[in-house]
């Protein structure tokens, strides 16, 4: 009957290390890592406390008791083994038999599984602790992935009447704002998430224990017995053999000595396990030199969870200390394998060496030359002077950007005049115009030119520029600078990014990005440029700051007066033909702002850093971290500034336009549909003018 003291290294086996078979109270040496070795009975060896089962109320046969029963014949198969002829081929299912259950019903057996669960646990909470390593390993950004899939199928689940809208434009609205507040979402559900993952932990071992004792009830190591009883099995005699606790251990061709319940799907090469200090029971697939003991013994030792005895205390001289090593590499190896598909790239931050693309050809300063023209104002002397600054900018600019494209540069007292005057070299081109806008004043331009049937890029900057350059006031001179890094990061742009891409198939687009991509077609090379040339003028923030604010706030104030006037005149057209530029605008803006900031070294604060929490109030803080990650990853990884990941970026121009509540979205024929949702009643009461 099973007592309260249950056995998972049996007596039976343990008294084959006996330190005097012929002592009644039956000692062995115990060693355990960091501990001296002791002279222990063997009731105390490899015994837990309810180990199996509790002691049975009403009579039936507990799990102890069924254990018990068996190893009755077991213990009279190991004394026939141990008398075995040496080298004497054995029944093959006999052993297999036998080393199955003795290792199957180990405290080892519990220990690997907990130990494998707890890394798996611990890699869990670093792969989604952490909302950037969460959202690349749940497929975020992704398309097609699990968790859009599964969004998907929650919205299919809803009735057409629960909808604020319809499916198409929910679908949308759902899948960007998740990507937009993940973070948020993350840091909400971060401690639940903890909270599970503890108390899975805290669980552990009672989890292990029953699911152990289960596999134990149900006898399913019969597959484990079909496959031992594959090997050769005999018997050889040694001296000072030690039993590891986890009783047996596997080789499998090309690796060491692991634990036989840990071995790989590999072909199994050799199986021992000790049964007596003088006898190791051995099954192989091929092999039939000896075993040296002094090499099992130390991967014994590394094998074992938290013990091994021996006969002798000197079989186990200086191998307590290496417990547990081999167990715990091979886990280990095993979680790593199957983690590694989990453990891709998390998404590209701003510390992040940035990838260089490869470049056909880069030509430097002295294989190309350039025009310098001042229209409108300066003297011969003061070209001269500025001649010299601009040339000593070009060169230093050229030693780490890609230029050779330069046509020319020209400074203009009339910057729109000298904009739209300028010869393009090819008619096909049209005139170059600033954009007119509610707010600022636009002061330089790259524009692209055909020079003798190649493709070049004219600079074109008001004249105020070329002033600051020679001013004796270092803001003015380092804004100045600035501005004509920028343009000339332009040029960069083209020829390292934009050339490699018009090489590339197309990318099929539908109507809506026909509709919106124009809108932020300009942000990429917006942020390369700003990010460029950040390091020359950090307080640019600041200007971009501006920018992005002004031009938010004429936005609205445009968008929201053309709107109104939609609700009288259904002119969708009129609507859109105003708010898409002025989206675009910001769009720009907010790329500038982005790319200066990733360009200045790490830093809490500069010129114009408190942005995100201005936007805050028109609820566009997270959206722009959102946008940043975009652009930066246009731009931080071989292979990245693709069409796909470009037009991507149009969603980004319908979440801008939500804000004012237009929506485009498409319908099941390829066509647009935009809503414009509510009526501004209120707003057309109180301004009577609007309604005119």
């Amino acid at each position: 009957m099973a007592g309260k003291r249950q056995h998972y290294v049996p007596r039976f086996l343990q008294r084959g290390f006996l330190n005097d078979p012929h002592d009644e109270a039956q000692r062995t040496w115990l060693h355990r890592r960091g501990a001296k070795e002791r002279l222990v009975g063997i009731r105390d060896v490899g015994v837990g406390e309810y180990f199996y089962s509790k002691l049975s109320t009403d009579g039936t046969a507990t799990l102890d008791d069924l254990i018990t029963e068996v190893e009755g014949d077991l213990d009279r198969e190991l004394s026939i083994l141990k008398g075995a002829p040496l080298g004497e081929r054995i029944d093959p299912c006999v052993a297999a038999r036998l080393t199955t259950h003795l290792m199957m019903r180990t405290a080892h057996v519990r220990s690997v599984f907990k130990l494998g669960a707890t890394l798996i646990i611990n890699s869990a909470m670093s792969l989604y602790g952490d909302p950037s390593s969460a959202r690349s390993h749940l497929g975020v950004d992704g398309v097609g992935t699990a968790l859009e899939k599964e969004m998907e199928s929650a919205l299919e689940a809803l009735p057409t009447a629960a909808l604020p809208a319809p499916r198409p434009l929910v679908r949308r609205v759902i899948s960007f704002l998740v990507r937009e507040r993940f973070d948020a979402l993350h840091e909400e559900l971060g401690s639940t998430i903890t909270h599970v993952l503890n108390e899975i932990t805290r669980k552990l071992s009672s989890s292990i224990r029953e699911a152990h004792n289960k596999a134990l009830e149900s006898a399913r190591q019969s597959h484990w017995e079909e496959e031992l009883a594959q090997l050769s099995w005999q018997t050889q005699a040694v001296a000072g053999a030690i039993l590891p606790d986890c009783i047996a251990l596997v080789r499998v061709r090309g690796q060491g000595f692991a634990p036989l319940l840990l071995r790989e799907q590999d072909q199994v090469e050799l199986v021992v396990l000790p049964i007596a200090h003088d006898r190791l029971l051995i099954g192989s697939s091929s092999i039939e030199a000896p075993i040296d003991v002094a090499s099992l013994n130390a991967a014994s030792a590394a094998c074992s969870s938290s013990f091994f005895i021996s006969a002798t205390a000197a079989d186990g001289i200086g191998l307590s200390d290496s417990i547990g090593q081999r167990s715990a590499q091979v886990i280990e190896n095993s979680v790593r394998d199957v983690l590694s598909t989990l453990r891709q790239p998390v998404g590209k931050d701003m510390n992040r060496p940035r990838a260089e693309p490869t470049i056909t050809e880069l030509e430097t300063l002295p294989s190309f030359s350039f025009s310098l023209t001042c229209s409108g104002f300066a003297d011969n002397e003061l070209v001269e002077r500025l001649g010299k600054i601009v040339a000593t900018i070009v060169r230093e600019a050229g030693r780490d950007l890609p230029i050779s494209i330069l046509d020319g540069i020209t400074f203009a007292a009339d910057y729109p005049a000298a904009l739209q005057g300028l010869d393009r070299g090819d008619p096909a081109l049209g005139v170059a115009q600033a954009q007119p806008r509610e707010y600022g004043r636009p002061v330089a331009q790259a524009v692209d030119v055909i020079r003798e049937g190649k493709a070049k890029c004219h600079i074109v900057i008001d004249a105020d520029i070329a002033i600051g350059l020679l001013s004796e006031d270092v803001d003015c001179r380092a804004q100045s600078t600035h501005m004509i890094l920028s343009m000339l990061a332009n040029l960069s742009h083209a020829m390292r990014y934009e050339t490699r891409l018009k090489e590339h198939r197309p990318v099929t687009t539908d109507a809506i990005n026909t509709m919106l991509h124009p809108c932020v077609s300009g942000a990429p090379r917006g942020y390369y440029c700003a990010r460029e040339s950040a390091f020359s003028d950090p307080s640019a923030g600041e200007r971009y700051s501006d920018l992005v604010k002004d031009s938010l706030a004429g936005a609205q104030e445009a968008i929201l007066k053309a709107r109104l006037a939609y609700r009288t005149n259904n002119d969708l057209d009129t609507l859109l033909g105003i708010a898409l530029p002025r989206i675009s605008f910001v769009l720009r803006h907010v790329a500038e702002w982005l790319g200066h900031r990733d360009g200045l070294p790490p830093q809490d604060t500069f010129p114009g850093s408190k942005l995100p929490a201005e936007l805050k109030a028109h609820g566009l803080d997270l959206w722009l971290e959102l946008f940043g990650r975009d652009l930066r990853n246009l731009y931080d990884a071989e292979g990245q500034f693709a069409a796909g990941n470009i037009f991507a970026l149009d969603r980004h121009v319908e979440r801008l336009l939500w804000t004012v509540n237009i929506c485009p979205w498409p319908m099941e024929d390829g066509r647009v549909y935009v809503s414009v949702p509510g009526n501004d009643e209120a707003l057309l009461m109180a301004n009577p003018s609007k309604n005119a």
